[in-house]
């Protein structure tokens, strides 16, 4: 008996290495893959690496990071991964090269998830059995693949230990269970904010759902109940209350350290997302029933799914095996009236269910997302990660309860859930990429990297063969390895008046300053613009202007409309195709012989732009005039223009030159009152 008994100690470890083995490790083929994508993977993966790099002493801030320089808190646009890094620390310590470190904290985090979730789901009044099965859902449940991409998601061990642990402070006034609660939620704001957040959420639902039990079923008012927690305080010992009261201060300091930076995120940038962006990825009910990872419960073409928008953020199914055994816990909790726990779990899942529930386009969250903190979180489907507790908490109930009723078949139930578990995981496909990928796309870039760089550069590398995103990732890597500032960035949010795509266009330097000086309210500080143009190594670009360097164009709004006589007056005074070795681009020079300079932008709907289209040997168009570039700057009274235009074009084998024309957008066209469209003879190296 005794062998048996220690036998069962095991059971848990065993059930975790076998779904590590089959679920994770497989679908990582070891460490041959990365989980995600060239994008938010390795983003995650930079911000872990500025932490080892901080330590070393070869980047100068954890929050001042080096890419969009020389913008300021630049680690409060997304997570900043601290509570976590020690994982990933660790294997860098040891000679880990920053991608298999960034594999290892991954697979690390199925570890931290799995037990802390079994210690809670135990300390919940869970059985042995069933508390490895709950584990094995908050662990590896379909939703934790499907968000595998979103790596700021994947720590989650403060969630299940710090609502044990308020469970435990709102039954039995525990001051203690409310501290550690309390670590556990802190920790868990430093491993995800998104998660943390989550976790806020679900705490502040629990204890609407304690006051709203105790006020509904026991009739004690929420002044009593209030009470109730007072008076358990001053019942403490002096040394307790002390003791207690030293332990929240310490952690409202490590919140306050936390959340500095992201309060000058929101105070310097106004960094909060409208509601038409949050709508977009609240949970709807069909949400909940999407799993399109999953070769068991994928349908791409069923209605209830086809209007839902972002549905990459919406894969919310928990799987059938833990949904079916979260139904019956829930019904055989309510007709046992299962205690205190229950109640509490289960209100809470269900207040903060509806709370997030977006149906025909009518969702409570509306009161609520603009509190502070909340207005910064766009992706609310997210909360599935946290939902797997509670899921996990009422699966416990019913893999007990069959347990005590169904004694002769339990082997035989539990083996069959844990293998339907399993199977349903295994069918799920994790988004990963190549080793190869992240590293050969760093070291086509770093080839291009200048080796004698001057004092204090700031990098700025054009973009390439796409997509952007990955090509500013490349380029913040880059700027890593060399311990250098870069002006390339992508993360959660962008600084103001940033332009996404603009492959080649030098032009996009000059602005980058001019924002970042309006930004500190210094537009008029030339001595600061000629500085940081100085300092600036650009890479990859083509049109750039000299003068740049010293005198900052102008980027003015025009609250008029051209007249037809003004417009008819600029010229294109030259044009040439230029071939940067990753991206081609059109050089235009617009002239300008009036005294009057024509803005930018447009305040009143009719903005100047270039169109261009591509000609046979006769002359005849192979298209309109359907494409469009902005003026990046005034053209100047008396001055001319040279505007950089993307050559995307597909090249027809016929063509044999490229037209550019001008518009006054919403009134009329250049070539249509006098002003000659510039052709530009394609050169030989265009492939035909």
């Amino acid at each position: 008996m005794s062998i048996i008994s220690g036998t069962k100690k095991f059971i848990p470890l065993a059930l975790f290495i076998l779904a590590f083995l089959l679920l994770p490790v497989t679908m990582l083929a070891g460490l041959e893959k990365m989980p995600g994508d060239i994008g938010d993977a390795r983003l995650n993966n930079y911000f872990l690496e500025n932490i080892f790099q901080y330590l070393y002493g070869r980047t100068d801030s954890l929050w001042h990071l080096s890419f969009y320089s020389p913008f300021p808190y630049v680690l409060g646009f997304s997570d900043n991964l601290f509570g976590s890094a020690p994982v990933y620390l660790l294997a860098r310590f040891i000679g880990e090269g920053a991608d298999t470190s960034f594999q290892i904290w991954f697979l690390s985090g199925y570890v931290t998830n799995f037990f802390a979730a079994y210690y809670a789901l135990r300390r919940l009044n869970g059985s042995l059995a069933a508390a490895s099965i709950g584990a094995l859902i908050f662990a590896f449940a379909l939703p934790t693949t499907a968000h595998a991409g979103h790596a700021q998601l994947h720590y989650r061990f403060g969630v299940p230990l710090a609502l044990a642990f308020f469970t435990e402070f709102l039954a039995s006034k525990s001051w203690s269970s409310y501290s550690i609660s309390g670590a556990w939620t802190v920790w868990q704001l430093y491993a995800g904010v998104y998660i943390g957040f989550f976790t806020l959420l679900l705490l502040a639902s629990m204890g609407l759902t304690y006051f709203w039990y105790r006020y509904l079923i026991e009739k004690v008012s929420a002044k009593s109940a209030l009470n109730e927690f007072i008076n358990s305080w001053r019942a403490q010992l002096t040394r307790q209350k002390i003791i207690h009261s030293t332990q929240i201060l310490v952690l409202i300091l490590l919140l306050f350290l936390l959340f500095y930076p992201y309060i000058q995120v929101s105070r310097f940038y106004g960094a909060k997302r409208s509601w038409d962006e949050i709508s977009l990825m609240l949970p709807r009910p069909a949400s909940y029933f999407l799993a399109d990872a999953s070769f068991l419960w994928s349908n791409p073409g069923a209605k209830a799914f086809l209007s839902l928008g972002m549905r990459h953020e919406h894969q919310m199914f928990v799987g059938l095996v833990p949904l079916l055994l979260a139904l019956a816990g829930f019904f055989i909790g309510s007709s046992a009236k299962n205690g205190v726990t229950f109640t509490l779990m289960s209100g809470m899942l269900g207040v903060a269910f509806a709370l997030t529930l977006c149906v025909g386009g009518i969702s409570l969250w509306y009161f609520l997302y603009k509190l502070p903190f909340a207005s910064a979180i766009r992706a609310m489907t997210r909360i599935d990660q946290v939902f797997l507790f509670p899921v996990a908490y009422l699966s416990v109930i019913a893999i007990d309860a069959f347990r005590i009723r169904m004694k002769l078949l339990w082997g035989v139930i539990l083996t069959l859930l844990v293998a339907l578990f399993l199977t349903e995981a295994r069918m799920t496909t994790m988004y990963t990429s190549t080793k190869e990928s992240w590293t050969e796309r760093m070291s086509i870039l770093d080839a291009s990297t200048p080796s004698n760089l001057p004092k204090t550069p700031i990098l700025f590398f054009a973009q390439r063969s796409g997509p952007p995103f990955a090509d500013e990732l490349d380029a913040m890597w880059v700027s890593l390895k060399h311990g250098t500032l870069t002006m390339n960035g992508y993360s959660g949010l962008n600084p103001p008046d940033y332009q996404y795509v603009y492959g080649t266009d030098c032009s996009v330097i000059p602005k980058r300053i001019i924002a970042y000086l309006k930004f500190i309210r210094e537009s008029g500080n030339i001595d600061l613009y000629r500085d940081l143009m100085s300092r600036i190594v650009p890479v990859g670009f083509v049109g750039c202007n000299q003068s740049w360097l010293q005198s900052p164009p102008n980027i003015s709004v025009a609250d008029l409309v051209y007249t037809k006589s003004e417009f008819s007056r600029l010229t294109f005074s030259s044009g040439e195709i230029l071939d940067s070795g990753n991206q081609r681009a059109i050089i235009v020079e617009i002239s300008n012989p009036t005294d009057n300079h024509f803005s930018a932008n447009s305040s009143v709907g009719a903005p100047i732009r270039l169109s261009w289209r591509l000609v046979d040997a006769n002359g005849k168009p192979f298209s309109g005039w359907d494409t469009r570039k902005d003026l990046p700057f005034d053209i100047p009274a008396q001055g001319k223009l040279r505007v950089s235009i993307p050559l995307d074009l597909p090249i027809s084998p016929d063509a044999k030159a490229i037209e550019v024309s001008i518009v006054l957008e919403g009134y009329f066209w250049g070539h249509d009152i006098g002003v000659q469209p510039r052709n530009i003879a394609l050169p030989t190296f265009i492939k035909q």
